[in-house]
């Protein structure tokens, strides 16, 4: 039996071994303080012989922010957006209070990206999956032990996110269809395909009901079972409808975005997992999303900026214009953003609610920022760059190259990573570290 999770902090090390209990502290040299059940005094852990540290789960506050902070050194994490000042950007985060940062150490504002509605999480239960063959329900997982399907529609009213979880006993052998109008295994239909089968590749296809050849090539991604030495995997697929796009992540971590062939996206709601293996096999899946999704303010955070010597606004409708951000206040019907436009002799008033992203200049002839070797992953959304960090009841106390002291809520922490972490400088985050759009119940 592939185990559940248990609810305590667990360092995943290099060689693939796991180590549960509560982390307590992190040198300067990356030395991790690991206190156990099974030793008096806490364990020392190298620096070199950690991958990962996955924090337990804690209730914490909902994510409500609807703004992303993307920092110069590539950071990110949601916030609230209080006041914009000649030298500082004043925010409001969940994780650490009120923060004032210095301009130059901003370079992307991202607004109105509150949460995205989350249509299914679960399994609590096998309520609304129809099973075919081979699966059953135990535990909040759905585990195959032979051939077979189980399949689930939902109400996806464009964009959407699928997020699931697959584990293995022996080698993976699954197929996902999803935008699925069929949830059939036979038959043609209109719908994706992402398929692993362990022959050191993920493929992805678009499915066709009106050709005698309905599969067309999407995109294929070697990675070999052996790369996933816990024999899991977190898979992420992101449609954009509107511009008929599949965006792929894997563990987290952007590997593309790749175009439908036929130019325009599947209008199915399904989703529907199909078992391969064989009898003496197992696998399972969990940990299993499906929310809305805003491509759009992924599309406006993710294009080219232009000339980085000056402020730039970008505006929902899809209108950008560079210049000078002088500053932030309360109009007649909300908050407007002032920016000074070359083009006219008065600044503009835009509502902050009409505003897609903002960027701001960089500083001339600034120092690149130091490459630490630690990310810390927030839980929902977002990542920071840490040099040390200590643990103080429900507190962690960081050290930030841009950001200085921090004080994080322990509960607000979901990894800390040895490696760099995604910066989806070509696309959008997770929770993951890098996720930069979440959900809300």
């Amino acid at each position: 039996m592939i185990p559940a999770a248990a609810l305590a902090d667990e360092v995943i090390l290099t060689e693939g071994s796991r180590l549960a209990g509560t982390v307590t502290a992190m040198a300067d040299d990356g030395r991790i303080s690991l206190a156990s059940p099974l030793s008096f005094e806490p364990f020392q852990l190298k620096a070199d012989s950690i991958q990962r540290v996955l924090f337990a789960q804690a209730k914490g506050a909902s994510d409500e922010s609807d703004a992303m902070m993307v920092l110069s050194n590539g950071d990110q994490f949601p916030c609230e957006l209080q006041g914009i000042a000649d030298q500082t950007v004043k925010i409001h985060t969940a994780f650490a209070g009120d923060l004032d940062i210095a301009r130059d150490r901003v370079n992307t504002i991202q607004l109105g990206v509150r949460p995205r509605k989350v249509l299914y999480r679960g399994p609590e239960n096998d309520s609304g999956w129809t099973m075919r063959s081979g699966w059953r329900y135990d535990s909040k997982r759905f585990i195959a032990e032979g051939g077979g399907s189980i399949a689930r529609s939902f109400e996806t009213p464009g964009s959407f996110a699928l997020r699931f979880t697959v584990a293995w006993k022996t080698m993976p052998n699954l197929q996902v269809f999803f935008a699925d109008d069929l949830l059939e295994t036979t038959g043609k239909a209109d719908r994706y395909l992402f398929s692993y089968d362990g022959s050191q590749s993920f493929q992805l296809k678009r499915q066709q009901s009106g050709d005698s050849y309905p599969y067309k090539d999407m995109n294929s991604i070697r990675r070999d079972p052996s790369e996933f030495p816990d024999s899991k995997v977190e898979v992420e697929l992101r449609v954009d409808r509107k511009l008929a796009l599949v965006h792929l992540y894997i563990n987290g971590e952007f590997e593309g975005k790749f175009s439908d062939p036929l130019k325009v996206s599947p209008t199915g709601k399904g989703v529907m997992f199909l078992s391969k293996i064989g009898g003496d096999d197992q696998m399972v899946i969990d940990n299993i999303e499906v929310r809305e999704w805003d491509a759009s303010s992924d599309r406006h955070r993710t294009e080219n900026r232009g000339d980085d010597t000056r402020d730039v606004m970008i505006t929902r409708s899809s209108d950008r214009g560079a210049g000078t951000i002088l500053g932030m206040k309360e109009g007649k019907e909300g908050p407007v953003i002032l920016f000074q436009s070359p083009h006219y002799p008065d600044p503009v008033e835009m509502p902050v609610a009409n505003v897609s992203t903002l960027f701001f200049a960089k500083a001339a002839n600034a120092p690149a920022p130091p490459q630490l070797p630690w990310m810390l992953g927030l839980r929902g959304r977002g990542f920071l760059a840490v040099s040390s960090c200590s643990f103080s009841g429900e507190s962690l106390l960081a050290e930030h190259p841009l950001l200085g002291k921090l004080e994080i809520r322990r509960d607000a922490i979901a990894r800390l990573e040895r490696k760099a972490l995604t910066k989806e400088d070509e696309e959008d985050p997770g929770n993951k570290p890098g996720d930069g759009e979440e959900d809300e119940e």
